[in-house]
């Protein structure tokens, strides 16, 4: 993991050595889908979670490459996300709260000067993951995972909105034991959601 870190961080310097640059803030609203829950050791199958409407906010810096006709725009956002639990192992309604620092690296192309569309990876650093109520206790976690972005944006002048996809496409976990039933279930915490942005240029 620690090779591929290097690897991007040498590719942007070369890049954007002889690139434009631009920087600012961004936030916005998170829409999760839904992960899911699984007793260990029992046969009672997927667990699946009602999801919760979550924010981002951050900032990027976008290198335009006029040699490649392309930007590339690494952000730096903290990502708060929840899910809810139906009577999980019998403790009633509980709500997941994962805060995580997201940092995507987008190559795109703009179009009519003011579209564009972007892909690229994401790396997640799960910073902390709690239930609401203290029934759970953590026992284990996958810190750090990688996905995808895909999306599409315009941009007015300093201002920038942005509609993205995200999936994670490597394994990440989060393990936790219930108090009242000493049931160990472990959560899949990859993230599959829809992001609403809006930038602004200082």
């Amino acid at each position: 993991m620690k090779k591929i870190y290097y690897t991007l961080i040498l590719a942007l310097i070369t890049l954007t050595s002889q690139a434009q640059l631009d920087y600012g803030l961004k936030g916005g609203l998170n829409f999760n889908s839904a992960e899911q829950a699984s007793m260990i050791g029992s046969a009672d199958g997927a667990i699946n979670a009602e999801s919760r409407i979550g924010f981002h906010l951050g900032g990027f810096i976008e290198a335009k490459v006029p040699v490649l006709g392309v930007f590339v725009r690494p952000e730096v956002v903290f990502t708060s996300i929840k899910s809810e639990y139906t009577d999980l192992v019998q403790t009633g309604a509980q709500t997941l709260t994962i805060n995580k620092i997201d940092v995507p690296i987008l190559i795109g192309k703009s179009f009519l000067r003011t579209v564009r569309v972007f892909a690229g990876p994401s790396f997640q650093y799960i910073v902390d993951s709690s239930f609401n109520l203290n029934e759970f206790s953590e026992t284990d976690k996958d810190d750090l995972s990688v996905g995808i972005q895909l999306g599409i944006g315009v941009k007015f002048g300093k201002f920038g909105v942005d509609a993205r996809w995200e999936k994670g496409i490597s394994n990440s976990k989060s393990k936790y034991i219930a108090a009242a039933t000493v049931t160990e279930v472990s959560f899949d915490t990859r993230p599959n959601q829809f992001i609403i942005g809006l930038s602004y240029s200082l």
